[in-house]
C-alpha cells in the first residue's frame, strides 16, 4: 500500500516542485481530513481505499477531543463511500467540518475559500475590533430569549390543550350527570327485565306455589301432635315451638306471595322503557368503566376536576414578560455589537487596502458591509459581506463575483496581516497566492507570509523563488517512477542551506547552475535581513 507522511513544523512552511508533482495533492489530503468533499477519483487506481489523517497539536491540555493530552487526530477513509474520523472513532462529517473551521483555514484553487463565508467574515471582523466578548453575549442572551419565545409557546398550546380540555370533560359530566344513575340499578333492572319477559310463567309458578301452602293439614297438624308428645317428653317443647314459628312465617310468606303474585302483569311499554334504560347503563359502562360503580366514580371524578383547573394565565403573562424584557436585553447589546462592527469594519477596510497596495493590487478597494438580517439571530442583527474591486472603474462587488483565485489569496494575506494579533485560527494555508505576480509584488507576499509565520503556522504552496526563500521550513514534493512503472509522490524537507539554493535556483531558471545557485543565496540573505 503507498503512502506519504508529510510533517509541518510551526512558522512559515513552504511546498515547491515541478509542476504536476502533486503539491495540491497534498493540501486535497488536508482537506479531506477537515470535511472537504470527496471523491472516488481521489482513490488510486487499482486500489480499493484511499485514507487520508491530520494530526493537531492543540492549545487545550487534556481536551475531551483529544486521544493524547494536546492532540487531534482528524481522518477520512473513501471507499465507495467516505466516513469520518475523530482520534480514531467514527463522527458525523459535520463534526469534523466544525473542528476543521477552527483548526486550519484553507485557501486555494481546489478548496472553497474562507472569505466566501459569511459566518468567517463576521468572526474575522469581530476578532479584529475585539468584539469577542460583546459577540458570547449576543449569543447567549438571543439563547435566552429563544427560550423565554419557547416557554411562551409552550404555555399557549398548554392553554388551547386545556381549554379543548375542559370543554370534553364538561360534556362528559353533562351525560353521566343527565343518566342519574343509581348505585346497583343495572341488577335491579335487570331483575325487572327477567320478571316482565317470563310474567305469564311467574304467574302460574306462584299461582301453584300459593295453591301448595294453602293446603290443609300439614304444619298445624304436626304442631299439635308435638306438643302432646312434649307432655311425655319435655325435650319435645322446643320443637312444638319452633313448629309454631314456622306456621306464623309460612302465613306471613302465603301473604307475600299473595302480593307479589297481584304485580305480576305482562307490561311491554314497561318492558320497553327498561330494556332501554339498561341499554343506556351498558353504554356508559363501556365507555367509562366496566361497572356501574366505576360509572359513578368516574361521575364524581369528573365532578371535582371540572371548572377546578388550575389557571395558566399569570404563567402566560410572566413569559411574555421574560420575552420583552430579553428582546430589550438582546437589542442593547446587539446594537452595540453593530456599532462595534461598523467601527472595525471601516478601520480593517482601510487597513487591508493599504496592504493590497504592496502586494501589487494598487487600485483595489475594498468595503466590508453590514447587511440587516431579516431575523435576529444568535450573531447579531446583521451579516457581514466584504465587497471587492480589483481594478479601477469596476464597482464593488460581492468576492464571489469578482475576485480571482490569485487576488483572493492576496487578499487574504492582507486582511490576515492586518488582523494577525486577533485571529485564532491557528493553521493558515495558501495554494495559489502566486499567481499572476512576480517580481517585488512576489517578495512583498513573501515578506508577510513570513510575519505571519512568527505568529500563526502556514503552509504555502508556491511556484516562486522570491516567496520560498521566506521559508522557515521547505518541503519539496517529487513524482518519483516505482519499479512497477507507476509513479509514486515523495516529499522530503530540505534541510542545509545548499538544498534549499539548489532549489530555488531550479524554481529561478528551471536549471541548476552556479549563477542561479549564488542568486538564489542572495535571496535567501535578503529575505533573512528582511526579517
Amino acid at each position: 500500500m503507498e503512502s506519504a507522511e508529510v510533517g509541518f513544523r510551526p512558522g512559515l512552511n513552504l511546498l515547491s516542485g515541478e509542476t504536476g508533482s502533486g503539491k495540491s495533492l497534498i493540501v486535497d489530503a488536508l482537506g479531506l481530513c477537515l470535511g472537504a468533499p470527496a471523491s472516488s477519483d481521489q482513490i488510486r487506481e487499482g486500489a480499493k481505499r484511499a485514507t487520508a489523517e491530520a494530526v493537531f497539536e492543540v492549545d487545550q491540555p487534556g481536551s475531551a477531543e483529544a486521544s493524547e493530552p494536546q492532540q487531534l487526530i482528524l481522518g477520512r477513509e473513501l471507499a465507495g463511500r467516505s466516513s469520518a474520523r475523530l482520534n480514531g472513532g467514527a463522527v458525523e462529517l459535520a463534526r469534523l467540518r466544525e473542528l476543521g473551521r477552527q483548526l486550519v483555514a484553507v485557501h486555494g484553487q481546489h478548496e472553497q475559500h474562507l472569505l466566501l463565508d459569511a459566518e468567517a467574515q463576521a468572526l474575522m471582523l469581530d476578532g479584529y475590533g475585539d468584539l469577542g466578548e460583546l459577540r458570547a453575549s449576543v449569543m447567549a442572551i438571543h439563547a435566552e430569549w429563544a427560550g423565554a419565545r419557547s416557554r411562551l409557546d409552550q404555555l399557549l398550546r398548554q392553554q388551547a390543550r386545556g381549554e379543548r380540555e375542559e370543554q370534553y370533560l364538561r360534556a362528559q359530566l353533562e351525560e353521566l350527570e343527565a343518566a342519574r344513575l343509581a348505585p346497583g340499578e343495572d341488577l335491579e333492572l335487570g331483575a325487572e327485565r327477567s320478571a316482565l319477559r317470563h310474567a305469564t310463567q311467574l304467574g302460574a309458578d306462584l299461582d301453584r306455589a300459593l295453591e301448595a301452602m294453602e293446603e290443609e293439614g300439614g304444619l298445624e297438624r304436626a304442631q299439635s301432635l308435638v306438643r302432646s308428645a312434649s307432655e311425655f317428653d319435655p325435650r319435645l317443647a322446643d320443637l312444638a315451638q319452633a313448629l309454631g314459628g314456622l306456621l306464623e312465617q309460612a302465613t306471613d310468606l302465603r301473604s307475600e306471595l299473595r302480593r307479589r303474585r297481584e304485580s305480576v302483569e305482562p307490561d311491554p311499554v314497561r318492558l320497553e322503557e327498561v330494556e332501554a334504560r339498561l341499554s343506556q347503563i351498558e353504554t356508559l359502562k363501556r365507555r367509562y368503566g366496566g361497572t356501574l360503580e366505576e360509572v359513578l366514580a368516574e361521575l364524581e371524578r369528573l365532578r371535582g376536576q371540572v371548572g377546578t383547573g388550575i389557571s395558566i394565565e399569570d404563567s402566560i403573562s410572566g413569559a411574555r414578560s421574560a420575552v420583552e424584557t430579553g428582546e430589550r436585553a438582546y437589542m442593547a447589546v446587539a446594537q452595540q455589537l453593530s456599532a462595534g462592527r461598523a467601527s472595525a469594519a471601516a478601520r480593517l477596510a482601510g487597513a487591508a487596502e493599504l496592504e493590497l497596495r504592496a502586494l501589487r493590487l494598487e487600485q483595489a478597494r475594498l468595503e466590508i458591509r453590514l447587511e440587516p438580517r431579516l431575523e435576529p439571530s444568535p450573531q447579531g442583527l446583521e451579516s457581514v459581506a466584504i465587497h471587492f474591486s480589483a481594478n479601477p472603474g469596476e464597482s464593488l462587488r460581492p468576492l464571489a463575483r469578482v475576485a480571482s483565485g490569485g487576488e483572493l489569496s492576496r487578499l487574504m494575506l492582507a486582511l490576515k496581516t492586518v488582523a494577525a494579533e486577533s485571529d485564532s485560527v491557528p493553521t493558515l494555508v495558501f495554494d495559489e497566492i502566486d499567481a499572476g505576480i512576480g517580481g517585488e509584488a512576489a517578495v512583498q507576499v513573501g515578506l508577510r507570509l513570513a510575519r505571519l509565520g512568527r505568529r500563526r503556522q502556514v503552509l504555502v504552496v508556491t511556484h516562486l523563488a522570491q516567496i520560498a526563500c521566506f521559508a522557515e521550513h521547505h518541503l519539496v514534493v517529487e513524482k518519483v517512477a516505482e519499479a512497477s512503472g507507476r509513479n509514486v509522490v515523495r516529499v522530503r524537507e530540505l534541510v542545509t542551506a545548499q538544498e534549499r539554493a539548489a532549489e530555488l535556483a531550479r524554481m529561478m531558471s528551471g536549471g541548476v547552475t552556479q549563477k542561479a545557485i549564488e542568486r538564489a543565496l542572495e535571496l535567501m540573505a535578503e529575505a533573512a535581513a528582511s526579517g
